[in-house]
């Protein structure tokens, strides 16, 4: 599912999407304002899970499951974004770099290699605490997520900044088009569902507006079907953390 191109201003760039927490948007002729969305989305649900994790009584099980399950789709997702990069767009970039360039490009993929024990150990304390752990292991798990997300935000401003600057400069608006089509093209009916309203959440009013404007509008269609569902996960996951929006 191809985003929609937004138009481009006189000098011939795009207006780039803009959100909070987002580290930097360098100007060009692509709209990669997906991948600012993911970007998003990650820093959202880490911090989600930062403030959560400490506050949910060790025995409510319930609860942890519920967490341990929109972990889950965390993971997923972030997976699915970093496998991506790893498999076409940085070997893409490679081909067309200087030195200097590539070595941006080595420290995406090493970054990414420092990042995914952290995701590993937290996998195992949300399922620790899934089946029945304590306040030590929680503690354990909030003290994880801390360096995760602290690693993982690192990374993305990274990205954002030096990486992006790459991607403008190296790529045509129609390979940009391409590489969206393919991180695009193993997702199922039941994956957009879920995917497109957790790529909303959080924003305003304004920004949302934004976001229309530039996707298909089968990809609004879904997030409006799987909000309802969507949500009803948010409040059983985060239902000790009052600041997480749904």
């Amino acid at each position: 599912m191809t985003a929609q191109t937004h138009p481009a201003t006189p000098s011939g760039t795009v207006e780039q999407l803009r959100l909070p927490g987002q580290f930097a948007a360098p100007d060009g002729p692509l709209d990669p304002f997906m991948m600012y969305l993911a970007h998003h989305g990650f820093r959202r649900d880490l911090a989600d899970f930062a403030r959560c994790v400490p506050r949910t009584p060790s025995a409510d099980r319930t609860t942890w499951r519920a967490l341990q399950k929109r972990w889950s789709i965390f993971r997923e997702i972030l997976h699915h974004h970093h496998a991506g990069e790893d498999a076409w767009i940085w070997p893409l970039l490679e081909e067309r770099s200087t030195d200097d360039e590539r070595a941006i490009l080595a420290a995406m993929e090493s970054e990414h290699g420092l990042i995914d024990p952290l995701l590993d150990a937290c996998d195992a304390g949300f399922a620790r605490m899934a089946a029945g752990a304590d306040d030590t292991d929680r503690a354990d798990l909030t003290t994880v997520l801390g360096d995760t997300h602290a690693h993982l935000t690192a990374h993305l401003a990274h990205e954002e900044s030096d990486a992006l600057t790459l991607i403008q400069a190296r790529l045509s608006v129609e390979e940009w088009a391409g590489l969206e089509e393919k991180f695009g093209d193993d997702s199922s009916l039941t994956d957009a569902l879920r995917l497109a309203p957790w790529m909303l959440k959080g924003l305003d009013d304004d920004r949302r507006a934004i976001v229309k404007q530039r996707v298909p509008r089968p990809l609004w269609v879904l997030a409006a079907l799987g909000a309802r569902s969507f949500r009803r996960g948010e409040r059983r996951a985060f239902r000790y953390d009052p600041d997480s929006t749904v």
